[in-house]
């Protein structure tokens, strides 16, 4: 029975010791938390590597006017989440994600929209990122993505950043079309600009060849695509590059082609 005492008076020892550590380390790291200042702001920009809209020495610049300053301001004023929507609001920061350390170190880790495509309006320039997400285009970096000029058939405002909400078939079909050359590499880099007429119909002259390709409204692309990608590896090879003016893609299963010159117009059959 002794013993049993014995055993369970250590056991409240113990715990008690337990509680008081826990107590006073928590109560000590509060005290240091409480005079911790940040010791210093580093920025990792994640995918610099692809695109450099958004730099280190502008972030930090960024923190120093919401006033977090290193070895004067204290760990415990600085809101993290506050400080992440600030950074997101960014124009091409897709999100962002900050830490503190024991040291006082405040952590900054970004990463960027990557845009598919690149849209010429009256009311200036805007790049169309992976989601969809418009954004204007940026003094300090270019993304070399194809550019679509002419009529293009969506409001967007000056200065706009958002979702586009006013033509969604057009954005969606835009929105495809830059993600399938981005996927596809061989075309990404043959279709450099892209026109779009007053009646929604696409057009490019590719980067290898003088022919120009009628390609329609941006529907069926891959369809599309392999038809242009037949042409490429079947008529070119039999009549040349230079003898064709342009090339219809819009027809079904048949390639409508232009000769150059005076020679004789083919519908091509696939």
């Amino acid at each position: 029975m002794f013993k049993k005492i014995l055993i369970y008076t250590g056991y409240v020892l113990i715990t008690a010791a337990l509680g008081a550590y826990f107590f006073w380390s928590s109560l000590l790291t509060a005290q240091e938390s409480d005079k911790l200042r940040c010791t210093e702001i580093k920025v990792t920009v994640l995918d610099s590597a692809k695109n450099r809209f958004v730099s280190p020495g502008e972030i930090k610049e960024l923190l120093r006017t919401e006033g977090i300053t290193p070895g004067e301001s204290k760990i415990k004023h600085i809101n993290l989440f506050e400080i992440e929507n600030i950074i997101n609001n960014r124009t091409a920061v897709k999100i962002s994600q900050v830490s503190v350390n024991r040291k006082g170190i405040v952590r900054v880790e970004i990463m960027q929209r990557r845009p598919v495509l690149r849209l010429e309006t009256a009311n200036g320039g805007f790049y169309m990122d992976e989601t969809a997400y418009i954004f204007p285009l940026m003094r300090t970096f270019t993304s070399y993505v194809p550019v679509v000029t002419g009529n293009i058939p969506l409001n967007i405002p000056t200065g706009f950043r958002g979702e586009v909400k006013n033509n969604p078939r057009w954005v969606t079909m835009l929105h495809n079309l830059g993600m399938y050359l981005e996927r596809e590499s061989f075309w990404n880099s043959m279709v450099e600009q892209i026109y779009i007429d007053e009646k929604g119909v696409l057009s490019f002259i590719p980067r290898v060849g003088s022919f120009e390709v009628i390609f329609g409204e941006p529907d069926n692309i891959e369809y599309k695509f392999l038809k242009l990608e037949a042409f490429y590896n079947k008529v070119i090879p039999a009549q040349g590059w230079e003898s064709y003016k342009t090339v219809d893609l819009r027809f079904g299963n048949q390639l409508v082609c232009k000769k150059s010159e005076n020679k004789t117009d083919k519908d091509l059959n696939l």
